[in-house]
């Protein structure tokens, strides 16, 4: 039998087409799930044993079908794409029509109870789940997309290009206005005051002539829209009474807590217990990176969990 440091080819499986479909990459979950199935013992006689998913792989991780095939979870791909690719006011229809309480605060009163695993585990969301916030993280990321169209070069020139110019400003700084108004509906004063900070820095790209290298151009990244689409992910599944997040994460999270915790209250590790990695590694122990045993008594404390210096080590 596995131990819970040597978990199963299947547990292995599960978490990675868990992780797949959390995120709603529907068509490699299905294909990763096909080709996955693959013989995983020897028999007396040296011949391979296929292990089969419904005797092998917990009910509640098993991959079916129907979840891989489900509306909501082809729905909530279609959002994620409009956000990555800048279509802001495409992903907002899509989740008015299909997923309202994500941003109304009404209709969230109607939404599904949040997910309850059996263990008792809380699923939290690493990010806001109140639709205010994420109606205005929404907003300022249209505003910040129709402000790019506004910058991309054109071919008009002359006069046309000057009242163009002047229409676009005029029809940036209205929508300026409105997300003011929104920021100023929230009830909790600490959250005003930052998304009014929020508000002066994504409108200040009007001021500078060349945005992109101006103090706010991380307003304009690709890796804000990832952030949005992240938050709105998050957003739906708790709202349909989903885990907020995917088993992957929870396992990680988990990890770095009790690392930290152990490191905190300078705990030495035992004889034989397996450490992470740490930066001090590369010189002093390079073994460490690796896996390696604690096997002297006056071993250093626990060190803390770097989920990147883990991954590191294994590239």
């Amino acid at each position: 039998m596995a131990s819970p440091s040597d978990p199963t080819p299947y547990q292995l499986r599960n978490v990675v087409i868990d992780y797949l479909v959390h995120y709603g990459y529907t068509s490699t979950a299905s294909a990763f799930a096909q080709s996955s199935l693959a013989p995983t013992s020897l028999d007396a006689d040296g011949d391979e044993i296929m292990q089969s998913a419904d005797s092998t792989e917990p009910s509640g991780t098993r991959l079916s079908k129907e979840g891989l095939i489900d509306s909501q979870v082809e729905m909530r791909q279609r959002v994620r794409k409009h956000i990555l690719a800048g279509e802001v006011n495409d992903a907002i229809d899509l989740l008015e029509k299909h997923f309202p309480a994500v941003l109304s605060p009404q209709a969230s009163t109607s939404a599904p109870k949040p997910h309850k695993p059996l263990s008792g585990t809380d699923f939290v969301a690493p990010t806001t789940l109140n639709p205010a916030h994420l109606n205005l993280n929404l907003r300022i990321l249209a505003f910040t997309e129709a402000f790019r169209s506004f910058i991309l070069p054109n071919s008009i020139s002359g006069s046309s290009r000057v009242d163009d110019d002047e229409s676009k400003t005029a029809e940036l700084l209205a929508k300026a206005q409105k997300l003011h108004v929104l920021a100023s509906m929230l009830t909790n004063a600490s959250e005003r005051a930052a998304y009014n900070k929020e508000l002066e820095n994504v409108t200040g790209l009007l001021a500078y002539p060349d945005p992109e290298s101006s103090p706010v151009a991380k307003y304009l990244s690709h890796e804000r829209r990832e952030a949005v689409a992240n938050q709105i992910n998050t957003a739906i599944l708790y709202r349909v009474g989903l885990p907020a997040i995917s088993h992957l994460e929870l396992s990680t999270r988990y990890t770095s807590t009790l690392w930290s915790f152990l490191h905190d209250f300078h705990v030495r590790p035992r004889a034989g217990a397996s450490l992470p990695p740490t930066s001090a590694d590369r010189t002093a122990s390079p073994s460490l990176v690796k896996g390696a045993k604690v096997a002297d008594k006056d071993a250093p404390e626990a060190p803390r969990f770097d989920l990147q210096l883990l991954l590191n080590s294994k590239a």
